[in-house]
Order: C-alpha cells, then sequence, then structure tokens
C-alpha cells in the first residue's frame, strides 16, 4: 500500500503545496524597502542661481525631486538620496508580468505605470499608497502627473486617478475616430482645466487607421470635455508660461509656421505666429521660447552655434547670442527667469569616447541673454555616436538642483549641480 503510486504522488504534493504556496507569494509580493534614513532635504526653494558644487552621478531615466533622484528600474522604481549616491527606497513588483513601463513624479507621489495597472507609491516612504488594475492590454501604457492626478489611456478614453488614493477622478472620451490613445503628457491650466495631448490610433501600422496628435481641454474636476485641437507632434511643442503652448503648425509641409496657442477654459487660440526661420526649440519657460541654430540660421547643421529667445505675448525677437568662433549650445531649461544650458566645443565623430574638456554651464538673463554666472565643468567622455548625440543638455532644474549629461540619456556621466 505504501508504495502505490497514487499515494506516492500524493505525498509529494502534498510536501510541494507549501513550496508552490509560497513561490506564489513571493512571486506577487511588493517589495518595499521603505525610507532609509530621514527624509532628504531640498537643496533649495527655486531654481539655483550660482550653481558651483559638481556632483558625478549615473545617469538613465530620472526625475530630480527634493533631494531625491527618483529612476525606473525593470520592476518598479527607486529613490537615490542626491547629496551620497545611496538607494533611499525601492518599490517593485515580483509577478514575472509586471514590467514597469513608465513613470512621473510630483511633488508627493510617485505614479508607476505597469501594462495592466498603475500604482502610487509615497514619495517620503517609499510605500504604496495604492493600486488601479486596468486589465491586461496590449500597448504600452503611459502616466502622466498634473493638478495633483494621474493620467492614463484606456480605449477610447483618457482617465484620470487621484495621485494620493487612487480613486477614480473622471473619464475623458476621445473621438470617434481616436479609439486606441496614448497619453503624452499633462499641462495643468489655470481655471479647473488640463490639457492633454495624446496620440490618436497608436496602433495604425495594423489598422490603417489615420495616426495624428490631438490636444484635448478637459475640465479636470468632472472630465468633462471642454475642446479639441490637432497639434503637430507633442515632442516639438514647448510651454512657454502656464497658458502658452509653441508648436508648428500640423498637417503642413511649412515647417517655419511655428504658433503660439493660448490655452484656457475657451480653448487653444492661436495668439501669435513667431518670427523665426527654424524650429529647433532648446528651452522654454518665464515667458520665453529658445531656439537654437546653426550661423547660417536655418536649423540644419549639426551644430547650433545661435540662440534666439522669443517674447510668448507677441512672438518676436527678444535677444540673439551667437556662439565664439569652435562652440556650440546644447538645450538648456528655464525657470526662475533665468536660462540654464551648456555651451561646449564643436564636436565630430572623431571625438567620440574621449574625455572633453571646455565646457561651461551658462546661467543667463531670461529676458535679456544677459550672462548671470559662469561654471567651468569637469571632463567628460563623449558618447560613441552620432554628432547630434554629442551634445551636453541640461535636463531638469528644481529644488535648488540641476542635472545634465550627454543628451543620451542612458550614458552613465550625469552631473547634479548645487549652488
Amino acid at each position: 500500500m505504501r508504495d502505490d503510486p497514487l499515494y506516492v504522488a500524493l505525498g509529494i504534493a502534498l510536501l510541494m503545496l507549501p513550496v508552490l504556496l509560497l513561490l506564489g507569494w513571493y512571486q506577487n509580493r511588493d517589495v518595499v524597502t521603505g525610507a532609509q534614513g530621514p527624509f532628504p532635504a531640498a537643496f533649495g526653494t527655486e531654481a539655483p542661481v550660482a550653481p558651483e558644487h559638481v556632483m558625478r552621478r549615473r545617469t538613465g531615466q530620472r526625475v530630480l525631486v527634493h533631494g531625491l533622484s527618483v529612476e525606473s528600474t525593470t520592476d518598479g522604481a527607486r529613490a537615490v538620496n542626491l547629496r551620497t549616491g545611496k538607494e533611499y527606497w525601492r518599490y517593485e513588483r515580483q509577478d514575472e508580468s509586471s514590467v514597469a513601463m513608465s513613470f512621473d513624479v510630483s511633488e508627493r507621489t510617485v505614479v508607476i505605470a505597469y501594462r495592466e495597472a498603475l500604482v502610487g507609491v509615497d514619495l517620503r516612504t517609499g510605500k504604496r499608497l495604492w493600486r488601479e488594475d486596468l486589465g491586461d492590454g496590449e500597448a504600452f501604457r503611459g502616466v502622466r502627473l498634473g493638478a495633483g492626478q494621474a493620467l492614463t489611456e484606456v480605449p477610447g478614453a483618457v482617465r484620470a486617478f487621484d495621485e494620493r488614493d487612487g480613486r477614480s477622478l473622471w473619464t475623458a472620451k476621445t473621438p470617434k475616430s481616436c479609439p486606441e490613445v496614448g497619453v503624452y503628457d499633462a499641462y495643468a491650466l489655470p481655471d479647473h482645466v488640463s490639457a492633454v495631448p495624446v496620440l490618436c490610433n497608436v496602433a495604425s501600422l495594423d489598422t490603417d487607421a489615420e495616426q495624428y496628435y490631438l490636444l484635448l481641454g478637459v475640465d479636470n474636476r468632472t472630465g468633462k470635455a471642454l475642446w479639441q485641437r490637432r497639434t503637430s507632434h507633442p515632442r516639438g511643442a514647448v510651454r512657454g508660461d502656464a497658458h502658452t503652448l509653441a508648436a508648428p503648425k500640423p498637417d503642413t509641409d511649412d515647417s517655419l509656421a511655428v504658433q503660439l496657442l493660448d490655452m484656457s477654459r475657451e480653448g487653444a487660440t492661436p495668439r501669435a505666429d513667431l518670427d523665426t526661420t527654424a524650429w529647433n526649440p532648446v528651452g522654454a519657460g518665464s515667458g520665453t521660447v529658445l531656439l537654437a541654430t546653426d550661423a547660417q540660421g536655418d536649423g540644419d547643421g549639426n551644430h547650433d552655434t545661435v540662440l534666439h529667445a522669443y517674447d510668448t505675448e507677441d512672438g518676436r525677437l527678444s535677444w540673439r547670442l551667437k556662439a565664439p568662433t569652435g562652440q556650440e549650445y546644447g538645450s538648456g531649461v528655464i525657470a526662475d527667469g533665468r536660462v540654464y544650458l551648456v555651451r561646449q566645443p564643436l564636436l565630430t565623430k572623431a571625438d567620440a569616447k574621449r574625455r572633453i574638456r571646455g565646457a561651461e554651464l551658462l546661467v543667463l538673463d531670461a529676458d535679456t541673454g544677459r550672462a548671470l554666472h559662469t561654471l567651468r565643468l569637469p571632463a567628460m567622455t563623449a558618447p560613441n555616436d552620432d554628432v547630434y548625440f554629442m551634445k551636453l543638455d541640461v535636463h531638469q532644474v528644481t529644488d535648488g538642483a540641476l542635472s545634465l549629461s550627454w543628451r543620451e540619456l542612458w550614458t552613465d556621466e550625469q552631473l547634479i549641480i548645487t549652488d
């Protein structure tokens, strides 16, 4: 009887059951390290005035907030103490089907988008606040935060959740011609309005449907659709101030036709056209749109040697700044009325993998272009890529700190600079 195969199989099954239950628990549990020490203080309450202190860090997809750098991992996200470079907290899911696809960060919350769910994590503690199951989808899932809300795409609509508790707040339907949606951003406007740029028909390569970009105006209390407007690619649009978007006109071959759109509860109305001969935005904010061109001014060269600043009220040129011979500019950020960008030597493919010296961080007055501060940067190794990626860009300026790295964000060298 003891050797009966049925009893042997039953015995093995009973022995394996705890192991299988433990394995299932492990694969579906959240990894939450919790905060490692006191919450790091911010470096300042505004953008750096005279940045001098340089810290080297490894780069990647990351966001600076308070005294932390929040970055994606394969299964979730982690926060790193900017002062020490040590991990402050980590949140990950062990379920093999739950690969983190994107994330976004506010002053209080990190929201991670998985293919089938959104997860809200507290910035200070790293602990999960909420999880919202959205069903297993085939497409990429994005998430963008704005006005205290987390926005993501669902079939034929944009959905919003409270970033702190995950409550479903509203669903804004897209036009019938836009059944498959990709959310690109969320612009919080005055008067309870969110402007949401989306890509319609994200799977049009399979369906032959027209793929186009749409800017949706939504009441962010109710989800009521207030207006919609076709736009060019959102990556080609820049936000000049709280209610101004600068972007090329959609559906046109005229690359010089750049509009300033006044976004409000009533709509996105053209205010003016930029008086420009090329569209290569390298910074925007504080009422200024900053473009860069080559010396000929046609924007077709590999090197951005001239800056052009435009006022967002009337679209007219405010100031122009040419780099010294043999130098050019990277992309920058405009914050608190100041422009932050790098001026560097002109590089060619022969400079790939070489240590590059002579680059400088510039702080300019956004209204006049007047130099306010200059910092010589330490030597950095140029990436092994084409000339377009051999630019040092300032990526973020916030909470008394700024980050810069080569245009290729996944390269290993990143500088964090503070006053």
